[in-house]
């Protein structure tokens, strides 16, 4: 069904538009140069088509989510070394986990809210440097305190790459290609299995399996986890001097026709054209909107000046207007689908990080438990083997989601699958014994979860508008960053009490997850986003 609009004069009175009952059961209210925008816009980024600048956006952004997963993925592999170098407790090593999730959800949060506030090209390009800096330093901590400070930090620059480089992709593509949103995820599954496959070849003869000093010198033969730490620092740098030297990006056309400079969205635009080899006439014309007049200007231009609050003059003032951003995503409109998402991103992220945080040590723990004269280095490497084979498993997961997005399941259908699939295999994990048994089990929980992230991500992005579209998906990063800061903490308790316990609670909350996303009002499956 398409929308319907209503007939408007020019003394700057709004159109109503009517949502499809297939994606909403409600109206909202926007103003008609908005509106008028926005679809010439749309019909301008159509017509210029997928071109090279486009592919060559993809595999920068790309890099950011490999970036992203990457170093996830690397206090994983790292966090039993770093437990032996420092000799810590068992109830206070999640806490090094803990300090990335937080530096994420915070990045996450800021970043996100930057690029609506300031556009995405300056948040795009300093993620990765930030990252890159931080990383590489916490490579030579001193401490295990020190060490949690980096890696925060490291965490609040790596946090903005998933929020603003999806957004920013999103808004460069035609219609016909906005799956490869979610085809990014294939470079977020390569970044777990870029670190796993660089732990397997670091760790392993650069490692201790204990800390009690009698056969393994920790402070000279423990220090695999300090390469680790900065060969993917200095993997970021080189990802930086790629956006950098190779591409010069241009600022999303959305975003600048969001903040009423036209006259830039056409530069851009025209830009783009001339790379794709697109041999269009853009004029300013084209989507300037009739319907606006002086009143509008002044409120806009009176708006806007209320932005220059300086942060030590009035902090509270500050703080308030940098996240006023947030406030429509409660509208009546927007509430039932912002809280849905966001559950959504906190119940996966909850269940995931109790999975995935502890596998490398649960099978640690197993194969010590099975036999007490294993060879540690034999041992260390036979985990990170199986855990390279479960990170691979996430690859096909990526590429599957892209397809099943596009088939009559869509977007909602295709997340609640993969969901629920995820459970079982969750649940069959806690059940099984050997060894054969436990690969292939995470196997499948790697493959389905990867799947059910990749829509998540390409989904987030997709049912917000453009100008909710920055913060809304960094709220989102955000929740599903306190879930992770959280979820090492309860699981360490957890497994005090009962190994199998945090599977158990893990298995439970995908369930709940896959719930809620039956239960999201709109479908974007074919939506011009």
């Amino acid at each position: 069904m398409t929308h319907n609009m209503s007939s408007e004069s020019n003394d700057g009175r709004t159109v109503r538009l009517q949502i499809p009952a297939s994606n909403s059961d409600e109206t909202t209210q926007l103003p008609s140069h908005k509106v008028t925008r926005q679809l010439a816009l749309d019909k301008i980024v159509n017509k210029i088509g997928m071109g090279k600048f486009q592919k060559q956006l993809l595999m920068l952004c790309g890099l950011g989510w490999l970036s992203d997963n990457m170093w996830i993925q690397c206090v994983v592999v790292i966090l039993p070394r770093v437990k032996v170098h420092y000799n810590v407790n068992e109830k206070f090593i999640g806490v090094l986990s803990s300090s990335m999730a937080l530096g994420m959800m915070i990045g996450a949060l800021f970043w996100g809210v930057l690029s609506d506030a300031y556009g995405r090209k300056k948040a795009f390009n300093f993620t990765l440097l930030f990252t890159a800096l931080f990383g590489i330093l916490s490579a030579f901590s001193q401490s295990f305190f020190q060490l949690c400070i980096l890696l925060f930090l490291t965490g609040f620059s790596v946090g903005g790459n998933m929020p603003v480089d999806g957004a920013l992709f999103l808004e460069f593509i035609p219609k016909t290609h906005q799956y490869l949103l979610t085809s990014l995820s294939v470079f977020f599954s390569f970044g777990a299995v870029l670190t796993s496959i660089l732990a397997y070849l670091v760790l392993p003869q650069n490692s201790c399996i204990d800390s009690s000093g009698k056969t393994c010198n920790v402070e000279e033969q423990n220090n695999g986890w300090r390469y680790i730490l900065g060969i993917l620092g200095l993997l970021t740098f080189i990802m930086f001097i790629c956006r950098i030297l190779f591409f010069r990006l241009q600022e999303s056309p959305k975003f600048l026709i969001s903040q009423d400079h036209i006259h830039d969205a056409v530069v851009v635009l025209r830009k783009i054209a001339i790379i794709n080899e697109c041999h269009i006439q853009i004029k300013a014309s084209d989507i300037q909107s009739t319907t606006i007049n002086s009143n509008y200007t002044e409120t806009i231009s009176d708006d806007s000046s209320q932005f220059q609050v300086g942060f030590f003059s009035d902090p509270i003032q500050w703080f308030m207007l940098k996240f006023r951003p947030i406030e429509p995503l409660f509208s009546r409109k927007w509430i039932k689908t912002t809280i849905l998402v966001w559950s959504i991103w906190t119940l996966v992220a909850f269940a995931y990080c109790m999975f995935n945080v502890f596998l490398p040590t649960y099978l640690e723990w197993l194969g010590l438990s099975g036999d007490e004269d294993t060879d540690g280095i034999s041992l260390i490497r036979e985990v990170l083997r199986d855990y390279v084979i479960y990170s691979v498993c996430g690859i096909p997961g990526s590429l599957f989601g892209s397809y099943l997005i596009e088939t009559i399941l869509g977007r909602k259908g295709s997340m609640a699958l993969a969901t629920f699939g995820t459970a079982l295999a969750v649940f069959m994990f806690s059940t099984v014994s050997s060894r054969s048994g436990e690969v292939i089990s995470s196997a499948m929980v790697s493959l389905l979860s990867t799947l059910n992230y990749a829509v998540i991500y390409g989904y987030t992005p997709e049912v917000f508008e453009v100008k909710l579209r920055g913060t809304a998906c960094g709220m989102s990063s955000a929740l599903g960053r306190i879930a992770g800061i959280i979820a090492p903490i309860v699981t360490g308790v957890l497994l005090s009490i009962n190994i199998c316990i945090p599977l158990y609670l893990s298995a439970s909350l995908f369930a709940l997850s896959g719930i809620c996303m039956i239960l999201l009002p709109i479908e974007t499956r074919g939506r011009q986003a």
